[in-house]
């Protein structure tokens, strides 16, 4: 659960206002060296492409059940799962069924935000200390001065628990940006990418020398998400004009689609924002035809991290 800043021209990941989040994002900067992502999947350099990501797996059945359907019926192609979650079984169930076409990656999770429903760590409490509080749950919001060492325990945890469950990830990103709070958080961040082989979630306004560091593959154009003020000025017309506007090469697009019932709304009670009914209009606007219509009349591939995983990732 994430919102969005404009800096430079890039969507950045910011954590909701009651939670502190420093940013550490240089100017955004041009990699020249990197092959055309567009010409590598097969399409000519300047086409527009884009990956409409499903945030939160796992988190309630509702959230399950609504990505699902808005993945099998609607426009949404990609999603991610938050492993330390109490229905992320149900999505791995998904995967082991589906496990050459889904494009699930890993929603890496060091919070538990809501007020009466929360997670704790994959690792042993013991292990992680710095990452929970009292009472053995992840703290509300991001904790940047926590051990680097314990972020990579449990990060490593969560991902092995995801091969352990025959949920073979297409990609790694971070839950509410908590991964992007400091130079060295980014670094553990990057490292798994590498060292698990699997793509991760990053833009060009990441720290140029990090992207060569690790020699990441795969940047984005642009990682876009609706504000709360844009939310309530009209979430269509955010996201048609967020369509209209795709630049060459690729965007995400970062939602969050569940029902909005009882689940739901015990789950995200006093918390409106990215609450029960934010996500069922995610859902109704990414399953229209007006969202269709809108992407065939713009010309705009939809790709997948699967497809970038198989191009930049393939021992073949």
């Amino acid at each position: 659960m994430t919102s969005i800043a404009f800096i430079k021209g890039y969507h950045l990941p910011l954590i909701h206002k009651h939670w502190l989040f420093l940013v550490l994002m240089l100017s955004a900067i041009t990699i020249n060296s990197q092959e055309s992502i567009a010409s590598k999947l097969g399409y000519p350099a300047d086409a527009r492409l884009l990956i409409i990501h499903a945030d939160d797996l796992g988190v309630a059945h509702s959230e399950n059940a609504a990505s699902i359907k808005a993945i099998e019926d609607g426009v949404v192609n990609s999603a991610s799962v938050m492993m330390p979650t109490p229905w992320v079984l149900e999505v791995a169930e998904y995967a082991k069924a589906h496990p050459e076409t889904h494009d699930f990656g890993l929603h890496l999770v060091l919070t538990s935000e809501w007020k009466n429903y929360r997670w704790g760590p994959v690792a042993s409490i013991d292990k992680v200390p710095t990452l929970i509080n009292e009472h053995g749950y992840f703290h509300a919001g991001c904790k940047p001065e926590a051990s680097l060492e314990e972020v990579e325990v449990e990060l490593r945890a969560q991902i092995d628990r995801a091969f352990a469950m025959g949920l073979v990830p297409t990609h790694l990103d971070s839950h509410m940006g908590c991964l992007m709070q400091s130079p060295e958080l980014i670094e553990v961040y990057l490292r798994m990418g590498q060292e698990y082989k699997l793509p991760v979630m990053v833009s060009k306004a990441f720290p140029e020398e990090l992207i060569k560091k690790y020699n990441v593959k795969v940047v984005l154009e642009e990682i876009v998400m609706i504000l709360p003020k844009q939310f309530n000025e009209g979430l269509a017309a955010y996201y048609n004009e967020a369509i209209k506007n795709l630049k060459p090469g690729v965007t995400t697009i970062l939602i969050h689609t569940a029902y909005d019932n009882d689940e739901l709304k015990a789950m995200t009670i006093d918390h409106p924002e990215f609450g029960s009914a934010w996500r069922q209009k995610d859902y109704d606007y990414f399953t229209s035809e007006e969202c269709k219509e809108l992407l065939e009349k713009e010309n705009i591939k939809l790709v997948t991290w699967r497809q970038l995983k198989e191009a930049y990732f393939s021992d073949k």
